[in-house]
């Protein structure tokens, strides 16, 4: 046998250890616990006598990935020789989120009654769908299809199209009012991502997107600021949806100065509990729920202020 001869047959056995431990680390995505943990225990026995060691052997594993372009297993198995058993854990979080969506789904097909009521369009977004179908004068119009060459929520509207969901339903009046919409929109958006394959793919009927797309701007910038909690409901907007452009910076300093204007007074800073115990004594006939969605905390939060 030939040197030539030898070195084939080292690397046919070095492909065969390496394919051998790539089925077993395969394992680490199995459904069952008890694979990934016999799975693993099996790896470490076998790197350790191929290669000298666990970390060893996802190495050798992971520089025959990159061989093949395979850039993010060969990152993961480095990652894991590094971690040993972080492969197995991110399978057992991406599990953990499934079954999670899975019950969110399953309690939004129960609160619609069944899984095509809840994909819509609802009797809410009916009301937009049928406003703009009126427009278009085509009352089957696809609900998701662009109007007006619009569908994309970050592009101006419309003149049209904005006037006709505007119409529609009274536009919100006050901060206040246009928030708690906004976040009605964004529940909805979260209903339909528990019913499709995970977060980021949930798209609203277009007319009610041109609707959401009007009442955020309503809470981020047009509607006047005439107190210090339409001012802290301003501030929320810009830290939990304002982009990095500054311009929040621009509109919430604008706002300040309309209120020292409008003679504001900004001192004594009222906290959360002031703002359940106000909005209770104003509003007696609200319930906990509907304060709590007011002030964007839950309904027990909501309960122990004003309890205290």
């Amino acid at each position: 046998m030939d040197l030539f001869q030898l070195m084939d047959d080292a690397d046919g056995l070095r492909d065969k250890a390496l394919d051998r431990l790539e089925g077993i680390v395969a394992l680490y995505r199995s459904d069952d616990p008890a694979v990934r943990e016999e799975a693993m225990g099996r790896a470490m026995v076998f790197c350790g006598k191929e290669w000298g060691g666990y970390a060893a052997g996802l190495e050798a594993l992971a520089d025959r990935c990159d061989s093949r372009d395979q850039s993010l297993m060969a990152l993961c198995l480095r990652e894991e020789a590094q971690d040993p058993g972080s492969m197995i854990r991110q399978t057992e979080a991406e599990l953990a989120e499934q079954a999670k969506m899975s019950d969110e789904k399953r309690a939004v097909i129960a609160r619609y009654g069944s899984e095509e009521a809840a994909l819509g369009p609802t009797p809410l977004e009916r009301m937009f769908v049928d406003a703009v179908s009126d427009w278009l004068g085509d009352p089957e119009l696809d609900p998701w299809a662009p109007i007006a060459g619009w569908a994309v929520p970050w592009h101006p509207l419309p003149d049209e199209l904005a006037h006709t969901v505007a119409v529609a339903c009274p536009m919100p009046q006050t901060i206040a009012d246009a928030r708690a919409e906004c976040m009605a929109w964004e529940s909805r958006l979260a209903e339909l991502d528990a019913l499709g394959e995970g977060p980021g793919g949930a798209v609203l009927p277009t007319a009610c997107a041109a609707r959401h797309r009007l009442v955020q701007l309503e809470w981020a910038a047009t509607l006047p600021v005439r107190s210090l909690a339409d001012f802290q409901m301003r501030l929320e907007y810009w830290r939990s949806h304002g982009g990095d452009d500054g311009a929040g910076y621009a509109r919430l300093e604008q706002d300040f100065v309309q209120l020292l204007a409008q003679g504001v007074s900004l001192g004594g800073v009222e906290t959360t509990k002031d703002k359940c115990r106000r909005l209770k004594l104003d509003n007696p006939k609200w319930s906990l729920a509907r304060i709590g969605q007011e002030l964007g905390i839950s309904r027990q939060a909501v309960h122990k202020h004003l309890k205290a």
